[in-house]
């Protein structure tokens, strides 16, 4: 509708103007070092005009020399390239597939195409460690282009697949600067340090995964239960933990409160034989909102006898949510705590009707 408009504008303009330039046609003369150009008005028009589309028509010829030049006139070459491009197709529907062998062979053929080169390499290695070649799988790996967040996180990755952590984290540690830009380091970075056990480096590095926001807002609730109960139990059984440590105490104060923070220190308080200390710490943590995620880690935490007070607040829970199999887990996990077998069959048999997943 714009073009429109502005094209009957244009022809107006023409009308009103056209007969005026015609009957009125100027004169201009210009004179510099010894030539003297003459003209009228209407003529200089034209010549902008006319230079203006030579202009166009110039940068549209560079441009098509520019593209062009990525072709090649040798036919066994273009050929080359060509075959290229078709192996790079059937490497991706084969990775798709899961035919790795496949896969791999043809998005190393692809390589021969100059273009997208370095991605190519990477699903190439993928595809080579998948069909269970590692050692190529780390040479396509170290082949990628340097100084680029992605080469390092493909290089980690297939690291932590190999069950290499602790090299994975000296890697991810020398190049965790660029997880201000690409928050997919930084989360790595966090795996490597759980796969590699290396707790105490794990919790240093949450204040600045927070800083840089590694996670985001309804990413990181979940990610706190995947990285504070198993850390603190581990350090736990370890050395033993302390509250008061400067570890803990760096953390800042909405993540030492968090349930997930709490249902670690609960798990490390239980390892050291203060179950009913860790009983009162989960009454007063644990919501019925919070089970879903925090029911993995919860069934470990050896409570034994002590588990009164808890029983108390899930069947609470109970009355509002009678059909919610999580609940019924933790009852079946608080009888098999007192040794009840009776009472935690028939829990585990509610968590069969209503969530039978949880009983895989």
């Amino acid at each position: 509708m714009s073009k429109l408009l502005i094209l009957t504008a244009v022809l107006i303009l023409a009308m009103l103007l056209g007969p005026v330039f015609i009957n009125n046609p100027g004169y201009i003369k210009i004179v510099a070092a010894g030539y003297t150009i003459e003209m009228t008005l209407l003529g200089l028009f034209v010549a902008v005009i006319a230079v203006v589309l030579v202009l166009k028509i110039c940068l549209i010829l560079l441009r098509k020399l520019a593209y062009w030049q990525q072709f090649s006139l040798n036919f066994f070459r273009g050929r080359r390239q060509r075959k290229a491009r078709e192996s790079f197709a059937i490497g991706l529907q084969a990775y798709a597939r899961q035919q790795w062998p496949l896969a791999s062979e043809e998005l190393q053929h692809a390589l021969l195409d100059p273009q997208y080169v370095n991605e190519k390499r990477m699903l190439a290695s993928y595809a080579s460690f998948y069909a269970g070649n590692s050692e190529h799988a780390n040479e396509l790996a170290a082949a990628l282009t340097a100084d680029e967040s992605s080469t390092t996180f493909v290089q980690a990755d297939l690291m932590l697949q190999q069950n290499k952590p602790g090299q994975a984290c000296r890697l991810l540690a020398a190049h965790l600067d660029a997880a201000k830009t690409d928050p997919a380091l930084g989360q790595l970075y966090l795996q490597a340090l759980k796969q590699a056990g290396q707790w105490q480096t794990l919790l240093q590095t949450i204040p600045l995964s927070l800083t840089q926001q590694w996670f985001g807002k309804a990413e990181w609730p979940l990610q706190r239960y995947a990285v504070y109960p198993a850390a603190l139990s581990q350090l736990s059984a370890q050395q033993g933990f302390s509250e008061e440590s400067e570890i803990w105490q760096a953390l800042p104060s909405k993540e030492r409160k968090s349930a997930a923070a709490m249902l670690g220190l609960a798990w490390a308080q239980a390892q050291a034989g203060q179950c009913e200390r860790a009983e009162q710490r989960l009454v007063q943590a644990l919501t019925l909102e919070d089970l879903p995620a925090a029911w993995p880690y919860l069934k470990q935490i050896p409570l034994n006898n002590s588990v009164l007070k808890l029983r108390k607040e899930v069947q609470h829970w109970l009355r509002s949510s009678p059909s919610n199999g999580y609940i019924y887990a933790v009852l079946a996990y608080l009888a098999e705590q007192e040794g009840d077998r009776e009472q935690a069959s028939m829990a585990w048999q509610k968590v069969r009707q209503y969530n039978p997943e949880l009983c895989r």
